[in-house]
């Protein structure tokens, strides 16, 4: 799946957490200051971090070493610095709108159900190879290919105006991934049949059966796995490609192509920045709950700035245009989540509280940490001299030196900073274990 689809329901490993029971949840684990971490709390941040393949004493010394920074934090108010409102603002939009995200288990999961039968079905299925030609429609050719009847005749006249790149001959068993999950043409096909146009996120396609020949495919039990992830990926494929189609539906993002020129040219790619006033530049316009809202070149980056994560080149406009519809689309599926009242589900609270955590601790090694790391040549010199035994010259292992001695002093400097916090907030419960 292309940049869209990817941001819509990217994996940023948030998963929903087991309801507890309303006493766990009035249980404090530790409490240092005034900052107290609840048990289901802990558990959840337990788990988070055993994802990480931290074992269980390190795990126990990071939870701990955080609640002292965020006692810190508690008390100077972090919760009222805006940056980190908005780095929660974008985090929690994505997290409700990724794959296993909130909004993804709270209303899709249960539609996405692979029964027995679906099973058993798709092995039988799988006893066929399907020799197809594929033709990748350009823009000049997608009226011709709408407006002909999808027959033999056409799709040769079209493989005529197709350039030779993209012309495929395929094969493929069901249930056809990817293109399964844009089009069901396949699923009851015959040799020589025309299935298409249809749209895929990376363009308009049309295709022809050529042959169908039988495979010989393992025992059912060897391969039921397998079965089931192509399954449940060709369904959540298409369910993502046609809540997009649904969103842009309903948005009707108008672009100012001119403007996102004018943008994409005034990036300097050196400095990370844009050398000219570029806020009041409206970018697009959409329909959000029938009003007309402008997104303009503030918005743009401010999205930039916070967005968890996003792909593209900032100097290409088609680029550009994705990354506005994905700031659209966590926009449109955030207020979406809303129905299922979020703020009093203990799965998306816990996930809430887990981000906001991360920010205040980022922030303050931000503030009271990486600026006084200071590595000097000489410095980058001296450590080299300790290990120059096991080594390449100085010259090509002068840079991978320097982070493992940037590396080094942030874990020195952040000890420093935790026995520091610990002289100042008493510990008054520890009921880690």
């Amino acid at each position: 799946m292309k940049i869209l689809a990817c941001l819509l329901f990217l994996f940023l490993c948030i998963r929903c957490a087991p309801h507890p029971s309303h006493q766990e949840q009035l249980q404090p684990v530790l409490q240092i200051g005034s900052f107290s971490l609840m048990e289901d709390e802990y558990r959840y941040w337990n788990d988070k971090l055993k994802s990480k393949h931290i074992d269980s004493v390190q795990r126990q010394q990071q939870i701990r070493e955080q609640a002292y920074i965020l006692a810190y934090a508690q008390e100077h108010h972090y919760d009222t610095i805006s940056s980190l409102n908005k780095h929660l603002d974008y985090a929690l939009k994505f997290f409700v709108s990724q794959v296993d995200g909130y909004l993804w288990n709270k209303e899709v999961k249960p539609k996405l159900q692979i029964t027995d039968s679906l099973l058993q079905i798709a092995y039988k299925k799988r006893a066929f190879t399907y020799h197809i030609d594929l033709i990748r429609l350009s823009d000049t050719v997608k009226t011709i290919a709408h407006l002909g009847t999808p027959d033999q005749s056409l799709f040769n006249h079209l493989k005529t105006l197709t350039p030779k790149e993209q012309f495929h001959q395929i094969s493929l068993t069901y249930p056809f991934l990817p293109y399964g999950s844009y089009t069901e043409g396949l699923d009851h096909a015959q040799m020589g049949e025309v299935i298409g146009p249809f749209e895929t996120e990376q363009g308009l396609y049309i295709m022809r059966v050529n042959r169908i020949t039988p495979s010989s495919i393992p025992p059912f039990k060897d391969i039921e796995t397998f079965l089931r992830q192509d399954l449940t990926t060709r369904m959540t494929n298409k369910y993502v490609f046609e809540s997009v189609k649904r969103i842009k539906a309903e948005t009707n993002p108008r672009f100012n192509n001119i403007a996102l020129t004018h943008l994409c040219k005034s990036y300097d790619p050196v400095k990370n920045q844009w050398p000219v006033q570029l806020d009041s530049l409206l970018l697009m316009q959409y329909s959000f709950h029938r009003k007309t809202k402008s997104f303009k070149g503030k918005d743009f980056k401010e999205f930039i700035q916070y967005q968890p994560l996003f792909f593209g080149s900032l100097q290409n406009t088609e680029d550009v245009k994705k990354m506005i519809e994905t700031y659209l689309i966590g926009e449109f599926l955030y207020h979406e989540a809303q129905k299922f009242s979020p703020e009093h589900d203990k799965a998306y609270t816990l996930a809430k509280g887990w981000l906001r955590n991360h920010f205040y601790v980022n922030y303050f090694k931000e503030k009271h940490i990486l600026p006084n790391i200071q590595i000097t040549e000489q410095d980058v010199i001296n450590y080299y001299h300790t290990k120059k035994d096991e080594v390449k010259p100085f010259d090509q292992e002068k840079e991978k030196m320097k982070q493992e001695l940037y590396v080094k002093k942030e874990k020195e400097l952040s000890k420093n900073e935790i026995e520091r916090l610990k002289k100042r907030y008493p510990l008054a419960l520890d009921k880690i274990t």
